[in-house]
Order: C-alpha cells, then sequence, then structure tokens
C-alpha cells in the first residue's frame, strides 16, 4: 500500500488548519491518484504530527510513503525538521519507505499556478 502525507506547519487557527483537511478531502474524491491514503499532518501548534501519521500508516501495512511539504519557502521545517523526523521514522520502520518531495514553492510549474490565478482580477 502506498500513502501520501501533505504536511503543513500548522496554526493556532483552526480554519487555517480545515483548509489542509480540505484539500486532502479533494484526494479523496480523486480515484485516479494512485495513493491508497491521503491525509494531512502538521509540523506545530495543530494535530496529528507527520510522526503520528507515519506511524499510523506503517500500523495500517503501508510500505511507501511520500510526504509532500505544503510550505512555499525553504525554512527550518524543509531543510532539517521533516528530514529528521523522516530518518527517525525509517529506524522505527526500516521495511516502509519514506521520501520526501520538493515542497510547493519549488515546484516548476508555480508560477503558472499564480499567473492562472492572477489572471482572474
Amino acid at each position: 500500500m502506498k500513502a501520501l502525507i501533505i504536511t503543513a506547519h500548522g496554526s493556532r487557527k483552526q480554519s487555517s488548519n480545515d483548509e489542509v483537511i480540505s484539500l486532502v478531502k479533494k484526494f479523496d474524491r480523486e480515484t485516479q491518484h494512485g495513493f491508497d491514503f491521503v491525509v494531512c499532518a502538521y509540523m506545530q501548534l495543530a494535530t496529528p504530527d507527520l510522526d503520528h501519521q507515519i506511524d499510523l500508516l506503517a500500523g495500517q501495512g503501508v510500505k511507501k510513503m511520500v510526504v509532500f511539504p505544503f510550505f512555499i519557502g525553504s525554512g527550518s521545517h524543509i531543510t532539517t525538521d521533516i528530514p529528521n523526523l523522516i530518518d527517525n521514522a525509517k529506524k522505527r520502520h526500516p521495511d516502509v519507505e519514506i521520501v520526501m518531495t520538493i515542497h510547493l514553492g519549488r515546484l516548476e510549474d508555480i508560477e503558472n499556478i499564480i499567473l492562472n490565478e492572477v489572471k482572474k482580477y
């Protein structure tokens, strides 16, 4: 089984966290994405955290996890925290492949996404 974990910063403001949950639910409605599970995780200020989601998914038999950092810039969560959490999780679950993609702000077509939105105004 394969899982996608969309990992965001987390916020004290629940409506901000709910935006990430809504994004995950959009994947639930799409049947052709190739993942058995699509879940969210937060780095701080909200739950569930990344460690929890990795452990939960591993317990459900997931053998490959793709962590997508839903971050614009490459701050310490991107450069240090998420890679460290993944390294530690690999030690806890040596039979699970866990990979981290580039973050949202580094996507090749991010400028087109922005331009498509601003052209509406």
